[in-house]
């Protein structure tokens, strides 16, 4: 009689413990749309934004941009441009060009959002200073070292490489530099960079461990590029605060995308669209960089 009963509480645990999945439900409050904006500018070219709405967490709807909002650069509370929509590239594209001084506010109205403001912040274009050969440290790893000056304040780089194979131009113009070639994915025994985060192939880094400090940085990568390319870009991005903040915390949430939701923390990304009392008006980054980049012939 013993054996049985512990027979039949095995078979109801069992029973039990057929369906771990506990369902949860979720009262959400009404999404409310608001615009989104990325406007990510680079010195040397035009100023551009692209201008959407934020859909709800739930949502199936399909993504689109909004040709119909009014995007303005001020200055001193003066209008300095009025953007305007390409319909080829889906965004809003000014005739000027961006300064390394430009300290241009951004304004975006539409008739059914609120309206967006956001500032730059400002910073200072660092160039590479001196570089070495290739050099090889093996049959299948190569280096390059390059060093730069780094200012006695808070500054934030990107570092990326491209090959550029033998049968292509040498001829360092817009049209060489412009056109999309073998990224190489590189490796740094250097902790500032081993610290930074990867974008596209490129690593974005601040300036903690070197403040103020002149910096050499080493760089390994594969040796085929070196055989196999007749020159190497190496470019060096100087950028704001709100583009490192804005993509650094993007990629970590990116990262933690997979992740069970108990194991991973949340991150909330950068948001140059906040009012004066930290209100969210709206989502998404205005920011600027420079960029400085030399070629480097292998030996």
């Amino acid at each position: 009689m013993k054996n049985f009963f512990c027979l039949i509480v095995v078979i109801v645990l069992l029973i039990s413990c057929e369906n771990l999945q506990t369902v949860v439900d979720i009262d959400l409050p009404t999404h409310e749309p608001k615009l989104v904006v990325n406007s990510v500018n680079q010195v040397g070219k035009k100023w551009i934004a692209y201008v959407s709405n934020s859909q709800a967490p739930l949502s199936n709807g399909s993504f689109d941009f909004l040709s119909d909002a009014l995007v303005l650069l001020i200055y001193n509370e003066n209008i300095v441009d009025t953007l305007v929509f390409n319909d080829s590239k889906n965004r809003y594209e000014s005739n000027l060009i961006v300064q390394q001084e430009s300290n241009f506010d951004i304004r975006i109205s539409h008739p059914m959002y609120n309206t967006l403001n956001a500032s730059l912040y400002p910073f200072q274009k660092i160039i590479i200073k001196s570089f070495t050969d290739l050099q090889y440290l093996s049959s299948e790893t190569t280096s390059l070292k390059f060093t730069i000056d780094d200012p006695l304040s808070s500054n934030y780089y990107m570092i990326g490489l491209k090959a550029f194979l033998k049968h292509d131009s040498t001829t360092l113009d817009y049209d060489y530099l412009g056109r999309e070639k073998d990224r190489i994915y590189f490796d740094s025994d250097n902790p500032s960079i081993n610290q930074g985060q990867l974008l596209g192939g490129k690593v974005l880094f601040d300036d903690k461990l070197f403040n103020g400090s002149s910096k050499e940085f080493n760089l390994t990568f594969d040796s085929y590029y070196d055989i196999e390319s007749d020159s190497i870009l190496l470019s060096l991005w100087s950028v704001d605060y709100a583009f490192y903040n804005y993509f650094s915390t993007k990629i970590i949430q990116s990262n933690n995308g997979n992740n069970p939701i108990f194991n991973s923390e949340p991150v909330n990304v950068y948001n140059s669209f906040l009012d004066d009392e930290g209100k969210i008006n709206g989502y998404g980054i205005y920011a600027v960089s420079s960029i400085d980049s030399v070629i480097i012939y292998p030996n």
